[in-house]
């Protein structure tokens, strides 16, 4: 499964700067996954795929998402860019014969989180956020957050929302309402403890 996964996101990706922050997510997610009880060899192929959508044009990605029935809310059809995962995640089956549920839930979450979301997909979400490609921006609180894991993972986890509201904000970019709802949910000690166990 690995070496056809590896096979698209070289054709879709080519040698391009997305490319390597995807193998940068990719190496972050094994990371994450090992201290998280999450299968490293199907967390690979999560990361792998992530992005292998975010380069299509807005139209085309409003069409893909049309085709698989995605759920287009008005930000979506605002910024068609944030569909990206989850046409992604319905690529992996249309386009490579994967069906695994752990991994698609990961590709469609890795932008927004959502509440009541899988292992899989919250070590993704943090994996994209805390990964560190060349070129890419890295700052103080970046590095902050990587170095409290794996022992305050708890924090690190909402840390990833903040950091994602903070820079839409710092853009005057809309809030998306799932991530919204993920932030609501997990600022709940009792979710988080579902998620990453009691302290």
């Amino acid at each position: 499964m690995t070496e056809k996964v590896i096979e698209f996101v070289k054709n879709r990706l080519g040698n391009t700067y997305r490319f390597h922050h995807t193998m940068a997510v990719a190496e972050e997610a094994k990371y994450i996954a090992s201290f998280m009880n999450v299968d490293v060899e199907r967390i690979y192929v999560a990361a792998l795929m992530h992005d292998t959508a975010r380069g299509l044009a807005p139209e085309d990605m409003y069409s893909e998402a049309k085709k698989y029935k995605i759920n287009i809310s008005p930000l979506d059809e605002k910024r068609p860019i944030l569909l990206h995962g989850l046409v992604a995640a319905n690529w992996l089956i249309d386009r490579l014969n994967v069906f695994d549920w752990e991994i698609y839930e990961a590709i469609c979450l890795h932008t927004t989180g959502a509440p009541n979301m899988g292992k899989m997909a919250a070590a993704l979400f943090m994996a994209d956020k805390l990964a560190i490609t060349e070129g890419s921006h890295v700052d103080e609180d970046l590095l902050n957050a990587r170095k409290i894991l794996p022992d305050d993972i708890d924090k690190v986890f909402l840390w990833c929302f903040t950091y994602s509201f903070k820079y839409l904000m710092d853009n005057n970019q809309e809030l998306h309402p799932v991530s919204i709802d993920a932030w609501n949910y997990y600022c709940k000690k009792e979710n988080l403890e579902v998620l990453f166990g009691k302290k």
